[in-house]
């Protein structure tokens, strides 16, 4: 489970949220959803955006209007956190 502090709280069934709790991914999800980044022939990383979206309404249990209401700056955050479950970042402290 990874907690993210929104900078703009979001409404989620009903209430007020102010941080998002992700929990990792299945391997249906995955399987479904995709890995959101690819590797180049050089070795740098490309982020998938696309899927990477896709996984927050999944993995904190929100409606995607819900997640539609996050800033830009939260999407950020919260897509970073979602590829940290992939590359073991996750697994670490804040």
């Amino acid at each position: 489970m990874k907690e993210i502090i929104l900078s703009k709280p979001i409404t989620a069934h009903g209430e007020e949220i102010h941080v998002l709790e992700l929990r990792e991914p299945t391997y249906d999800e995955i399987e479904a959803l995709g890995i959101p980044f690819s590797y180049t022939a050089s070795g740098e990383m490309n982020l998938n955006t696309a899927s990477a979206l896709k996984y927050i309404p999944v993995l904190a249990g929100i409606p995607r209007s819900s997640a539609k209401q996050m800033t830009p700056g939260d999407v950020f955050s919260v897509g970073m956190a979602v590829i940290g479950f992939f590359t073991g970042s996750a697994n670490q402290e804040d």
